[in-house]
């Protein structure tokens, strides 16, 4: 079973925390609900999957992925 983690920081001097996630789609839906504004990253292991980055505020914030 492939498990995930997700890495959450809502500004640079916040060292965030970690959550073990099943699969792309929770880590999405976690990270939207976590977040307000900040970054995420999803790991596979080692390997850096993605990064996202809230932007906006209200009612149209969107996630910029790196």
């Amino acid at each position: 079973m492939q498990r995930l983690r997700l890495d959450l920081a809502s500004g640079p001097g916040d060292s965030g925390h970690s959550l073990d996630v099943p699969d792309i789609v929770t880590a999405l839906v976690v990270a939207d609900i976590n977040l307000e504004r900040g970054v995420a990253r999803i790991h596979d292991g080692d390997r850096l999957v993605a990064t996202l980055e809230k932007q906006g505020r209200g009612a149209a914030p969107f996630w910029q992925v790196g």
